[in-house]
């Protein structure tokens, strides 16, 4: 009997981004939905970032999680926004399904209080990945 190989980038169920930054399980049809590969990888990847560090302590997950939570509230100065794209890159190297983080841009929006966050990453398979997040720090 042939297996199918096990997709090294995994899945997962698949959440549904409100505009709020808040998600939920996609449950369009009667059943739950699943993603997989390459999309659950960027799902998997903007879930961590969106995560407090910490939050998952209670469930033996001390370090999941980034920083980004911290920089509420704090100008979008240039100092600040460049410790933001260090958390970043920080945060989605803990994934182990992400051998390097290629690019990181973080950048102000024009809605006050609002970064822009595009990343590159090459996963352990395949071609480099992109995901782009905006986050509400106001």
């Amino acid at each position: 009997m042939a297996t199918t190989p096990k997709d090294p980038l995994l899945t997962d169920l698949s959440v549904v981004f409100t505009p709020h930054g808040q998600a939920d399980l996609d449950l369009q049809t009667d059943e739950l939905e699943r993603v997989s590969g390459r999309d659950n990888l960027v799902q998997a990847l903007s879930l961590r970032l969106l995560t407090e560090r910490g939050e998952l302590t209670e469930l033996s997950h001390p370090r999941y999680g980034s920083r980004l939570r911290e920089l509420i509230g704090e100008p979008l100065d240039r100092a600040n926004v460049e410790l933001l794209r260090r958390y970043v890159r920080k945060c989605l190297l803990q994934d182990p399904r992400v051998a390097e983080v290629v690019t990181v841009r973080a950048f102000t929006a024009n809605v006050p209080g609002v970064v822009v966050v595009q990343a590159t990453v090459r996963p352990i398979v395949g071609a480099p990945i992109s995901l782009s997040l905006n986050l509400d720090l106001s």
